[in-house]
């Protein structure tokens, strides 16, 4: 049989610890934390075409305007807004053209977003190469920090084969992307 004075100074002392422990003062840190992302926007911001008179000739053929005939023309639209009302798709018609006649459209897109971006691709898709040469000249370095604007070229030139009253369509796809994910 155990001592009862034993057991109660045994309770005593364990009463006496939880008593010390809930008795320990102490302090609770906390952190709110809130990101906010930027935004990749890059949009068309001004266009024009290389055709303002005279119509424009392949360069180094056959072809030549001396007359300064200007009998082809070249405009251009705006085709598709986005959401927040800025231009994402152009449409360029050119009417009445014929072989030899060689047109650049001059598209200045700029990066209206907070994120710098870069070009990742850039496709020409339905040319009728028998018809058209058509080609789409870059800057070489394609990174637009948010503000800043590049010039892209696209030259159209109708080549001999193209057919008489002949309409052909073709479609360009630029794609823009963060910075940091374009090799």
């Amino acid at each position: 049989m155990r001592n009862p004075i034993y057991s109660i100074a045994l309770l005593g002392i364990v009463l006496a610890s939880v008593a010390g422990a809930f008795a320990m003062w102490s302090e609770t840190l906390m952190i709110n934390a809130e990101v906010n992302t930027g935004e990749v926007d890059v949009a068309f911001t001004d266009w024009m075409c290389s055709d303002t008179g005279p119509d424009p000739q392949i360069p180094n053929s056959q072809f030549h305007n001396e007359e300064g005939k200007d009998v082809a023309s070249c405009n251009v639209d705006v085709e598709i807004l986005d959401e927040e009302g800025d231009v994402i798709k152009l449409l360029v018609t050119v009417d009445n053209a014929y072989p030899g006649y060689n047109v650049q459209v001059y598209m200045n897109i700029s990066n209206i977003g907070t994120i710098p971006v870069k070009l990742y691709s850039s496709s020409i898709d339905g040319v009728n190469t028998t018809a058209l040469a058509v080609g789409l000249l870059t800057p070489q370095d394609t990174q637009l920090h948010p503000g800043d604007t590049h010039t892209y070229t696209l030259d159209i030139a109708v080549l001999q084969d193209a057919a008489e009253n002949g309409s052909y369509t073709f479609e360009v796809t630029l794609v823009f992307a963060q910075w940091n994910e374009v090799p």
